[in-house]
């Protein structure tokens, strides 16, 4: 709430507590002498605009304060003790409530500059926070028989009535005086004149001078001071115009006299304070609005003057950085240009003239039509004299130029001034950050996919896993059928491990640390192997597995990561291979290196997929309905594998439903 530091000022805080407790009874006293519904109940209550008002700008902390000079105030009236305390703790918690609900809600500025501040202040702290003294006070009158509870309804409206006007006529003029803004008004007499203008028309409308004798409705008078204290001097002036003119009304009103004088003193009085209402409501707005105005033009005006700062600079790193001046003459279809200009377009340096068939000649084929439209446009003032276009230099290189001027009809003839500076770095990047947006889109969803392939391919096989265990617990396989689960399980549980190996691989080549135990092998060897491993697959779905493999030395390399590369192509070419399909591998040597062939007759790899066959989580078909299980590991593992053992592998295919060829080359060892 309040700004106001007091930490180590005891006496400061002191003084002010008692300063706002003597402010405040003072206040109540002169409420309470035009009381005429109950002793305890007025319509006319500015104690509760200088609490609310003093705890906004001075913190929650000097609530006793207020709570202190409610209870002396009313503890003088009828009402029992207790009573009083009831009603100060009501009036208290009322501005509590509204300097807390508009300090951490409405971020409210106590200058009410901003119409949204005294839109929250009138809705908030006037007619919300004020329904909480009301109801305690008359609740406790009643409760304590002071008043009849068939007068609830009339209590309650006054008592409501009293703190709200009471609120919104009292407490923005304490605000505004203490947070006025210097901006405004410097002349105090002009301020002066307007308040005591407006005092004298109260007093001629709600004295004895004209307002009991007149019938028309001479309050109107006021709202011009009210509207010109808004427009020239700000929330600070009208506040304390409104307050001024809201004394000299009631003043009036009690005494018999003005428009609301006349007859019944209570009804009076209510009248008079919802004028107040509506003409303090009138003032603060208009003056909020005004006060943002202001503020609008200030910063306005300092923006321009920041623009014309940077203006300056610019024009200074303009002159530093590289930029080229021209003059076009369209007259005359010739172009006075600085010495960077022909940096520029990069030709030999000089200040000079270049003719418009020249400067046409250096600009991009692609481009030529659509500038020499634009100039025209630009002549005719169609257009704004600012665009990209490209050159090719005689060097042969392509540039992007980005050229701004202004058109200026001069006595010679309409004349093109402005500055070409070099943007070529700068539509590159732009370029690459498009590529880079890209592939970061790709590999996001391609990471989306892995992780649903991945949740499916581990899934999958713990399924059958946990289902063939717990049927297994249950006793529900039959005694000739136990075989066949465990051997299920064992299976699937093979499955599962290999997609935790290969996922192991692959973070163990991305990171670097795979270590290859090398020594001379024999490639035979280990692909016989592999083939070996790969046979009961092929014979399950009826592929021909045909081999011709030669014997061709050795290379260095490990064995045992040499067999799962061929693994992994064989199993891949068995997985794609329809059944009755053919496989065959050919091992030979060819000009130092050991080239191992894997070539099948399954369902192919599209043009369009086939750069992508070796990378990581790749797969030709990885939608939801997949028609083959695996990661996508096996292919991009073998490549790290192999390029690791210093050799290269290749995949080639005609296309879908025409089969695959993976050639895997090592270079071979000088001792075989």
């Amino acid at each position: 709430m309040g700004d106001v530091s007091f930490r180590g000022r005891f006496p400061v805080v002191v003084g002010i507590g008692l300063t706002i407790a003597a402010a405040y009874f003072f206040a109540a006293e002169i409420g309470f002498r035009v009381a005429f519904v109950a002793q305890q109940v007025t319509i006319v209550w500015a104690p509760t605009g200088i609490a609310i008002a003093s705890l906004l700008l001075c913190g929650a902390r000097l609530w006793p304060a207020v709570w202190i000079a409610a209870f002396a105030a009313n503890a003088l009236t009828a009402a029992p003790l207790w009573t009083a305390a009831a009603i100060a703790t009501g009036n208290t918690f009322e501005a509590l409530a509204a300097c807390a609900i508009l300090d951490r809600y409405a971020r409210f500025d106590p200058a009410l500059k901003r119409v949204r501040d005294v839109v929250a202040f009138i809705v908030i702290a006037a007619a919300l926070s004020t329904m909480v003294s009301a109801t305690v006070g008359v609740v406790a009158l009643c409760a304590a028989h002071v008043q009849p509870w068939q007068n609830f309804g009339v209590l309650w409206f006054d008592w409501w009535l009293g703190d709200a006007i009471g609120a919104v006529v009292v407490a923005p003029a304490i605000l505004t005086v203490v947070r006025r803004d210097p901006a405004w008004s410097q002349s105090w007499l002009t301020a002066s004149m307007l308040v005591v203008g407006a005092v004298f028309a109260a007093d001629l409308v709600f004295g004895d001078a004209l307002g009991a004798r007149s019938t028309h409705p001479l309050e109107y008078i006021l709202f011009p001071f009210v509207v010109a204290a808004a427009v020239r001097e700000g929330p600070a002036v009208t506040s304390v115009l409104v307050l001024c003119v809201s004394a000299t009304a009631i003043f009036g009103t009690v005494r018999g006299s003005g428009p609301f004088g006349a007859g019944d003193l209570h009804r009076g009085l209510i009248l008079v304070q919802a004028y107040m209402g509506v003409l303090a409501g009138t003032g603060l707005l208009l003056a909020s609005a005004m006060a943002e105005r202001v503020e609008s033009r200030r910063r306005e005006t300092q923006a321009a003057e920041e623009v014309r700062r940077r203006e300056h600079v610019l024009r200074l790193a303009q002159r530093a950085g590289g930029v080229a001046v021209f003059e076009w003459d369209f007259l005359n279809q010739v172009a006075l240009c600085s010495e960077e200009f022909f940096r520029i377009f990069g030709l030999p340096q000089r200040d000079g003239v270049i003719s418009a068939a020249e400067w046409g000649q250096y600009v991009h084929p692609e481009d030529r039509a659509r500038m020499a439209a634009h100039l025209e446009r630009v002549l005719r003032g169609e257009e704004a004299a600012a665009t990209d276009y490209r050159i090719c230099t005689p060097a042969g290189e392509t540039r992007w130029l980005a050229y701004s001027g202004q058109i200026q009809n001069t006595t010679a003839g309409p004349r093109l001034i402005g500055t070409v500076t070099d943007v070529t770095s700068r539509v590159e990047a732009a370029a690459a950050l498009r590529v880079a947006k890209t592939s970061a889109e790709a590999a996001n969803h391609l990471k989306d996919q892995f992780l649903a392939t991945l949740s499916h391919e581990l899934r999958t096989p713990l399924n059958v896993i946990v289902g063939y265990a717990r049927m297994l617990q249950d006793n529900s396989v039959p005694a000739d059928q136990r075989q066949h689960a465990i051997d299920v399980i064992a299976r699937n549980a093979a499955a599962q491990s290999q997609l935790v190996e290969d996922l192991l691989d692959m973070s163990r080549i991305t990171t670097g640390k795979v270590r290859l135990d090398t020594r001379l092998v024999a490639p035979a060897d280990v692909l016989n192997e592999a083939l070996d491993g790969v046979r009961p697959a092929a014979d399950a779905k009826s592929i021909c597995v045909e081999s011709d493999i030669a014997g061709v030395g050795t290379v260095l390399g490990d064995p045992t990561r040499l067999q799962q590369v061929y693994w992994n192509l064989l199993m891949n070419a068995v997985k794609f291979t329809e059944s009755g399909g053919r496989v065959s591998v050919q091992l030979r040597d060819d000009n130092g290196y050991v080239e191992t062939v894997v070539r099948d007759t399954g369902i192919g790899i599209s043009v369009d997929f086939l750069p992508f066959v070796f990378e990581p989580f790749r797969q030709a078909d990885a939608g939801p309905n997949r028609g083959h299980g695996g990661l996508g590991l096996g292919l991009a593992i073998a490549r790290q594998l192999v390029e690791l053992h210093g050799g290269t592998i290749q995949a080639w295919s005609d296309g879908a439903g025409r089969g695959a060829t993976f050639t895997v080359r090592l270079p071979r060892s000088a001792a075989g």
